[in-house]
């Protein structure tokens, strides 16, 4: 009677020959295994036709070459046109949104700054920042007039055609020009 860590072996070697994992390596066996071998083929059953067909199993997918990550693409820019254009669109949009406060009798005018930042959708990120708070306190009621209009438009609705170069209207700062707005 053959042993059976031996018997076990000697399956191994011949399913594993039969499955073809060896290929073209040569496993030497010793005497006393080639003698096991003989009687463990002659007493395993053979090889169905699915079974000697089979083909070796797919490696995993972590062992396929992956290509390597495609480094991505740069965003789009707009032209200077499309850009005064963007702005210009922008201008005329929030002066829809401001009441401008009358100003101070014989004052110099005061264009207020606002900086605002944007979502993707055009609603604000953050609250918008006045630059340039007026030193002269009578101005102030311009300056809170120009904090409302950029409130009253949020959010603001960006054109389609101008929603492509986020990263170049995500921060803008808005010159309110009581001047301009008078017109």
């Amino acid at each position: 009677m053959i042993p059976r860590p031996t018997f076990t072996l000697a399956l191994l070697l011949a399913a594993g020959a039969a499955a073809g994992v060896f290929g073209q390596n040569h496993v030497h066996l010793s005497g006393r295994e080639a003698a096991s071998k003989q009687v463990a083929s002659a007493e395993a059953p053979a090889p169905t036709a699915p079974e000697a067909q089979t083909p070796p199993p797919a490696p995993p997918a972590s062992a396929a070459a992956a290509p390597p990550p495609a480094s991505p693409e740069p965003p789009p820019h707009m032209s200077a046109a499309q850009e005064a254009g963007f702005d210009a669109w922008m201008i005329k949009t929030y002066l829809g949104c401001w009441k401008p406060a009358a100003p101070p009798v014989d004052s110099d005018p005061y264009v207020a700054q606002v900086r605002v930042a944007f979502k993707p959708d055009g609603s604000l990120l953050k609250p918008p920042k006045l630059v340039n708070p007026p030193s002269d306190p009578a101005q102030r009621p311009q300056a809170k007039s120009v904090m409302q209009a950029v409130k009253a438009c949020d959010p603001l609705p960006v054109p389609a055609q101008y929603r492509p170069f986020y990263e170049q209207w995500k921060t803008k700062t808005i010159h309110f020009n009581p001047q301009i707005a008078a017109r």
